[in-house]
């Protein structure tokens, strides 16, 4: 990945009042990802904090390793237990191609970090990875990775197919499937779909923060707002926020009862098709044999 392209500032949200400046520092400090700054945003009517903040690191690689790894985790000392809610300050200006992949089987101890170090070493086009997580912070044991390279995904496709060492069990790597644009979900799928809407409303959690946040910030001025963090696919189907696990239940019971239903009246379709014995002379001919 050209993580010369990507921000070294990070955008933090879901803080309380008493997470100041210092507060926020000592967390990043306590898990590893120290931060140079931290720029706390107030509401410009009532000086109030507003929730959210911005984090700047030495470089983008670190801000980066920083999102990955601390995404959803707990907020060190804080109470009660908040998440880290994290995601990347760079603005999008012009629209882009992206290619993902569902990733399943995915042990507990694997995070961003761990999911997208696995694939970025091998496959250089590799944008981020997400694992997806419940509302209580667990994996729900899938995630997906994004490429800004079709070869790349279409390698990975194969060449990461039950690869192990990615936590303790091989993984399972398929194309992610969107979701279907006039139902949002797939025919007899509803429990995926409901992942897929989850999965999307954990996205969706950021933007509207930016959203909310900025929208006080700049109440009663004339001032235009900073630009919100988005991305613009080109193609709808790249959209991360509308992929969704593509591993189908099958029902080998049903597909075995068609299966023979199919073959019986084959059976009986050719046993009906023969000519019948002509036990006495006098037997009926069939007419298709005159």
């Amino acid at each position: 990945m050209n993580v010369d392209a990507a921000s070294k500032t990070l955008w933090m949200g879901d803080l309380e009042p008493y997470m100041d400046e210092c507060f926020v520092l000592q967390a990043f400090d306590s898990m590893g990802e120290p931060a140079q700054a931290v720029k706390m945003i107030t509401n410009k009517v009532t000086g109030l904090p507003a929730g959210y903040c911005f984090v700047d690191f030495p470089d983008s690689a670190a801000a980066l390793k920083a999102q990955l790894r601390l995404n959803g985790k707990i907020i060190p000392n804080s109470q009660p237990p908040h998440r880290f809610k994290l995601n990347s300050n760079n603005v999008k200006d012009t629209p882009r191609r992206e290619f993902s992949l569902f990733v399943g089987d995915l042990s507990d101890e694997v995070d961003d970090f761990i999911l997208f170090r696995a694939f970025v070493k091998k496959y250089p086009s590799c944008l981020t990875a997400k694992v997806v997580l419940d509302s209580r912070g667990h994996t729900k044991g899938y995630g997906f990775v994004r490429f800004s390279e079709e070869t790349d995904q279409q390698k990975a496709l194969i060449e990461m197919q039950h690869t192990s060492g990615i936590g303790r069990k091989p993984i399972r790597v398929s194309l992610a499937t969107p979701k279907n644009p006039s139902t949002g979900r797939r025919e007899n799928d509803t429990a995926t779909a409901q992942q897929a809407h989850q999965y999307k409303a954990y996205q969706d959690y950021y933007q509207a923060y930016y959203q909310q946040y900025y929208s006080n910030y700049y109440a009663s001025t004339t001032q235009t707002p900073a630009p919100v963090p988005t991305t613009t696919y080109t193609n709808p189907a790249d959209d991360p926020n509308l992929l969704e696990d593509p591993e189908l239940e099958i029902d080998i019971d049903k597909y075995n009862r068609e299966y023979m239903a199919q073959s019986e009246e084959i059976f009986e379709m050719l046993e009906d098709s023969r000519w019948h014995p002509m036990d006495q002379w006098n037997s009926n001919v069939p007419a298709t044999a005159r």
